[in-house]
Formats: structure tokens, sequence, C-alpha cells
């Protein structure tokens, strides 16, 4: 059972989850795996067919018993019938412990080994034929044909020939066998142009007119609606010049409905501008491009391993929570609001991403079962497509923008904002990890304040190295040979523990005084209790649901009580940011039961330990400097900086901030969640211009359980980007909404 093709069984598309040639599983490569198969269809001779072979999924490729299932596709195309009508597909199953090549027809149960048990030498063409007449003739007994093939696809006259390939002669029909094929390599061009993809035939037509004739020729029933399995497949099929990212990409800018249909009228009419962007920002990345470093699964298991067992994890508990016949499986909008209501646990990025990744049959049925092997090529594949992370013009500048669009406007920003703002930068794939300790690093003032150029060089220093490749894999390769020496130590221990000695009871003598020091700090429960106990000390009201004001549960986390708790520095800012306030206030016991155990699965995690070892302060010398992009996409628009020098000497954010709540098309709940600087426990000073001074910075935190940042199932409203903005720039979209519905044509850049 475990050689049968888990895509096959549930009907997945093979062109949306084919794996990367590069890709090495149990220490066999992709792509010489391929080479196997058709090494093999070879020698069956199959001269009147025409092939592609692909690699479909790999299970099981952390180990070293991993399984590369593959799938054939024979048909036989000719100048008539292009499209034809019966296909036969092979499956094949190479296992790459035992270096063993399988395969069968179709559904048939029997598996051949090659090398082994199998059919005999020149039957396979043969075989095929049978599968096929198979076909046919069930489709003569039963009327299959559509009301798309019925209408859309009659046969062509014999003087409707592609334009270019001359229509053959009657005499040629009854050629010999192999005589009357069409070169499909040559015809294929010349079809694309009379289809108007290419210059080739006739003019071609415009990307969106083309896009609009494939989606409603798809759309049989006219309901302006398709299936996302169906609207990714025909993106797959159309040959567009995108990168798979990219589709998922394009993907993410199609508002997807509770049903998991989309409305492609919409999509189809913004796609073309999108696609022209995701072309130039590839093609430039590539450009830049110094290295082709390949980050494979054993490095991200070594690096993220435990990080994607835990998600994967509290991902499990929710799904198995809302499946309750235990099937397996979840519609996508289930999926979808199983990933939302773990908010802890993914950013927005991920699981547009994620829905975009995810399997599901025709009936629209995701299953669940093997989730910690998406994230893991989610990760893979974040890292080979930092197209945005590892360019510090276009983070920087996707960053500017989706402050402004947020309302941003001050120069001094609350770290519960600036944590919305990373987790809905829909051009950055970062992990919620990452975000935390982004959100540890960053210092904040006493009343949770940052100012925001310090945030942005922090983001731009420290995002390119969380998706540099280089570095990912040298941290792998250290972290493997750190735990080959703990082993030959502790197999060292072993032997030395049999023979005895002065040394190794010294040295054993002084791992116990180290142990003792690490048994005495309080564990995990041990500081969530403290936590509580210290939350419902400083909690007056005493109700159903404890809360915490903003400014007391600030002063509370500076109690001695947390300082007993020996949390570092940055696990305290980290644990602050994290807090999610509703109406100014931050329901302190879910939010403790949520973050505690979190903070101590980090201290486990070594791949964070470069950056959180260093010094990020407002002058730390490791920051890189951003004056050289100023010229080219100023921080502050010129409306901005006037306003800020007109304020007499007060704070620039105060002006800002004062205008925040009553301008014209404003949401109207950004100032009134927002607490004022006196609400945190702000005490004006200097010239006493109370008013300036009593800042309406945004907290915009949702209550407990709901996604950060996101208005019930509203959707912020991306506007064009201003004329000053650089063609490398890439824009942003702040809020989305749960459907799925995310990035607009300026999004790109």
């Amino acid at each position: 059972s475990r050689l049968q093709a888990p895509n096959r069984q549930r009907g997945v598309s093979p062109a949306m989850h084919e794996l990367n040639k590069g890709l090495v599983v149990g220490g066999c490569k992709v792509a010489d795996v391929i080479g196997l198969v058709e090494k093999e269809l070879l020698r069956w001779q199959c001269g009147r067919y025409t092939h592609i072979t692909r690699a479909l999924e790999a299970t099981d490729y952390a180990t070293d018993h991993g399984i590369i299932h593959l799938q054939t596709i024979f048909s036989k195309p000719v100048q008539e019938q292009p499209v034809p009508i019966a296909v036969v597909c092979v499956y094949f199953h190479y296992d790459t412990q035992r270096q063993r090549l399988t395969y069968q027809f179709e559904q048939e149960s029997v598996l051949h080994t090659v090398g082994g048990q199998s059919l005999a030498d020149g039957k396979f063409e043969g075989w095929i034929d049978r599968i096929i007449g198979d076909k046919l003739q069930v489709r003569q007994l039963h009327d299959l044909a559509t009301p798309f093939e019925s209408t859309r696809l009659k046969p062509p006259s014999e003087h409707t020939a592609f334009p270019g390939v001359p229509a053959a002669a009657p005499e040629e029909a009854e050629s010999a066998p192999g005589e009357d094929e069409i070169d499909v390599s040559e015809m294929y061009p010349v079809a694309m142009g009379a289809a108007g993809l290419t210059g080739t035939g006739k003019e071609s037509l415009p990307l969106g007119t083309l896009l609009v004739n494939i989606f409603d020729a798809a759309d049989e029933e006219n309901e302006w609606e398709l299936t996302h399995k169906e609207v990714a497949d025909l993106l797959y099929a159309t040959p567009l010049g995108l990168a798979d990212w990219d589709i998922k990409l394009l993907l993410t800018s199609a508002t997807e409905l509770d049903s998991g249909r989309i409305q492609w009228q919409p999509f189809v009419e913004q796609a073309p501008e999108i696609i022209d962007a995701l072309l130039r920002r590839r093609a430039d990345y590539e450009a830049k491009k110094q290295s082709n470093v390949q980050v494979i699964p054993e490095a991200v298991e070594l690096c993220y391993g435990e990080e994607i067992a835990e998600v994967a994890r509290a991902a499990g508990e929710a799904f198995s929570q809302l499946d309750g016949g235990g099937k397996g499986t979840l519609t996508r909008n289930e999926f979808r609001q199983c990933l939302l209501t773990r908010a802890e646990r993914f950013s927005m990025m991920e699981v547009q991403m994620l829905m975009q990744m995810c399997t599901e049959d025709d009936f629209g049925q995701v299953p669940y079962d093997e989730f910690n092997i998406l994230l893991t090529q989610l990760r893979i594949d974040a890292l080979h497509n930092a197209l945005v992370e590892t360019e510090v013009a276009n983070l920087r500048v996707h960053l500017i923008l989706l402050s402004r669009r947020e309302g941003m406007m001050d120069t001094v920003v609350p770290i519960w904002d600036l944590r919305n703002l990373l987790l809905n930068a829909d051009q950055l794939c970062l992990s919620r990890m990452q975000i935390h300790v982004i959100l540890m690093i960053v210092h904040p003032d006493e009343y949770g304040d940052v100012d925001y150029e310090y945030f942005l060089r922090v983001c731009c220093t420290v995002i390119p190295q969380m998706f540099d490749k280089a570095a990912i894999k040298e941290k792998a390769e250290m972290i493997a040979k750190e735990k080959a020496d703990l082993q030959a130590k502790q197999e060292l221990e072993e032997l030395q523990g049999i023979t005895g000695g002065l040394a190794t009871k010294t040295r054993r003598s002084d791992e116990e005084d180290q142990e003792d020091v690490q048994a005495n700090a309080p564990d995990r429960d041990a500081v969530e209790k403290a936590l509580i106990g210290l939350g419902h000390q400083a909690d007056e009201k005493h109700r159903a649901q404890p809360s915490l004001e903003v400014r007391k549960f600030l002063e509370a986390m500076r109690h001695e009580t947390v300082q007993a708790q020996q949390l570092s520095d940055a696990e305290l800012r980290g644990f602050i940011a994290e807090a999610e306030i509703d109406n100014q206030e931050i329901a302190y016991v879910d939010h403790i039961k949520t973050w505690v155990p979190i903070l101590f699965e980090l201290r486990r995690s070594r791949v964070y330990d470069g950056i959180l070892s260093k010094d990020w302060g407002f002058d730390a010398p490791n920051l890189i400097s951003l004056t050289e992009y100023e010229a080219d996409f100023p921080l502050r628009e010129p409306s901005e900086r006037g306003d800020a020098e007109s304020r007499d000497g007060s704070r620039p954010s105060s002006a800002a901030s004062s205008r925040r709540g009553g301008g014209a098309g404003r949401r109207p709940s950004s100032a009134a969640r927002r607490p004022t600087s006196a609400a945190r426990g702000r005490t004006p000073t200097g010239n006493g211009r109370t008013d300036a001074l009593k800042r309406k910075n945004s907290l915009k935190g949702t209550s407990v359980g709901s996604r950060p940042g996101s208005r019930g199932s509203g959707r912020g409203r991306l506007v064009r980007a201003n004329s000053e903005r650089s063609d490398s720039s890439v824009d942003s979209r702040a809020s989305r909404r749960s459907g799925g519905g995310v990035n607009r044509p300026e999004s790109y850049g």
C-alpha cells in the first residue's frame, strides 16, 4: 500500500504537484529516477505513442526508506485530433532503499517489477492499445461527450488544418503505421499561435482576452464561478511562463468563497497585470542571483524539524476537532478555518500558500494526514523563492507601503501594530516563529512604542539572514556535526563508565553541577502558574474572562515575580509583543497558556541562535544603513514630512495620531481601539502640550482566537501605489478576507 501514489487516489492534478527534479529523496535525485524510468520505457518500444514522465510525490523522504511516485502518460495525438480522447497512465514507484522500480497500468492491481516479473518484450505497445481500445469502446456505448466538447471541439474539416501545417492527402490516410504521424514538437508552437498564445500563426490575442476565452470555455454552465481546482488546473495548463511559486502567488489574488469556488471574472481582469509583474520580478531575481544553493529536506529537518512538528501537532488538533467523523479530510473552507484559528502558529502568508499547496480531490476535499510534509515543502519553497525577502530595496519598499496602507503615519508605532504588519505582509513568506523572533529582538520603550525607521533597519537586516540558503545549509551541517559529536561522546562515556577512572568522575561532577543549575530554573508549568497568579493579583475586576488593561499588563511584566522566572530580556519582549489587545485589554490567562509553551519550544531551537545572540539595540553596529535607499523611495511622503515640521517641537507622531480618529474614509475602529498614551501609563512632559502628547497609536488587536489584524471577514483596501514608487517596489495588502483573496496587481510592483 505504500507504493500506491496518494495523489492518484485523490484525483490530484499532476501539474499542480510535480516534484522539483533537483530534490533528493533517500539519497536519490528525482531527475536520476526519471532517467531510470525513461530507460525502461525505451525498452518497451512504443514508437507509435508519445509520452511524458513526471515525478508526482515522494513519501517518507525524510528517511532513508523513501518512495518516489512517478506517472507516465501515453497518448497518440494526430493532426485531425491533437487532443486525444483517451490516454493511458502508468504509475511508477521507486524504492530508494531497495533501489527497485515497480509500475502498474491505470487502476490495475498487478504490480510489475523492472528486471523481474513483467510483460514479455514487444508486448507493451499491444497492452497500451488494449487499454485505449477498452476506453474508446466504453465511450461508444455511453455518450460521455460534455457540452463543452459538443459545441466547442467540433471535428475540423479537411481544409481547416492548423496554420502552416498542410492537410494530409487522402491516399496518405491509409499509409503504414508510423507514416501518418505528425511531429508534435513542430505542431505545438503553431497550434499555440493559432490560439493566440504566441506570435506564430495568426495575430496573438492580448493575454486578458485569452484568459477570458479559456475561463469562459471552462465555465460550461455559465455560472461565472469555477472550483479552486479548476482554476488552478487552467493556470498550470496555460503556458504563462510563470514559475510554480509564482502561479501559487497568482492564485492568492483570487477571492475564494466559502464553497471553495472562485468568481473567475474579477480574477481574470486583474491577472494580466499581476502576471506581468511576477515575470519581471522573477527575471530581476534570476539576474541578481549569486549562487544556486539547494536546500534539501534533510537540512530543513535539522534546522526546523522540532518547530514543524509542533506546528503540525497544533494544526492536527484543530483538524481532528472539526473532523468529527474521522474521515481524514476536510473541505477547503474548513481546512482554512482550522489554520486561521491557530494564529500563534501561522502567518497569513503561510495560510495563503498552504491553501494553494494542499492537495484536493474533484469534490474539494483536502486530506490532512501528511500536513507535516506540506509544511516542510513550504519552508523549502519559501527559501528557494525569496524574491523580496533577500532584496533589501524591495523589502524596505514593501514594508513602507504596507505601513502607509495600515495608516501608520507616526514615526513611533506600538509594537503590537508592527506585529500585525508582519503577520499580514503578503509578499513575505515569514513563518510565525520567524515573526516572533523579530519581535523578540526589536527594542520598544517602556510603553511598547518603537521608532519605525529603527524597525525597518532591523527587518532589512534580519529577514535576508533568515532566508540565506547558504547560511541555512551551513547551520544544518553544523547541527548534524554536533549531533554526531554528542552521540560519539555518549558512546565514549559508556566505555569509560565500564573502565572507570578519576577523570571521568570529575567531568561527570562538573556536568552534574550544570544540570543542577538548569534543573533549578522554573519549568514551563511553574512559569505559567506564576504569571497567571501575578495577573490575578493585578486584576481588580475579577471577571469571568480574566483580562488586564494594557497599562496594568505592562506594569505586571516589570514585577519582580517575572524576573524570578528567569525569562531573558528577548523572551520577555517577545511575550509582551504577542499580546492580543481587544478594547484596550489583554486576556492574560489565554495569552500566558498560549505563548509560554512557545517560549520553551524556542529555547530548544538552534536555528535562531545566531540572531538572538546579537545586540539589536537602536545603535547596534550590525544594523544596516538604509540611507542609500531614501532618495529612490522616501520613508515619509512629502505631505507627512511637512506636517511633522510644522508641529513646533511636539513629537512627530502626535499630530498624525490626533488626526487618525476622524479622517474621512478611515476605518471607524482604527481610533476606537487604540489606547491613548495616558491609558498605557504615559505622563506628559516637556512643554506641557498634553493634547499633543496623548498619542493614539493603534493597537488593533483582536480577541483571542481570531486572526490578528483581520477585521472580521472584511478586507483592507489596497490603493494604487504612489507615483514615486520605483519599478522594483513591491506593494502589499494588509488585511485579508478569510475566504482567500489577498493580492491586487500593485502588490507585486
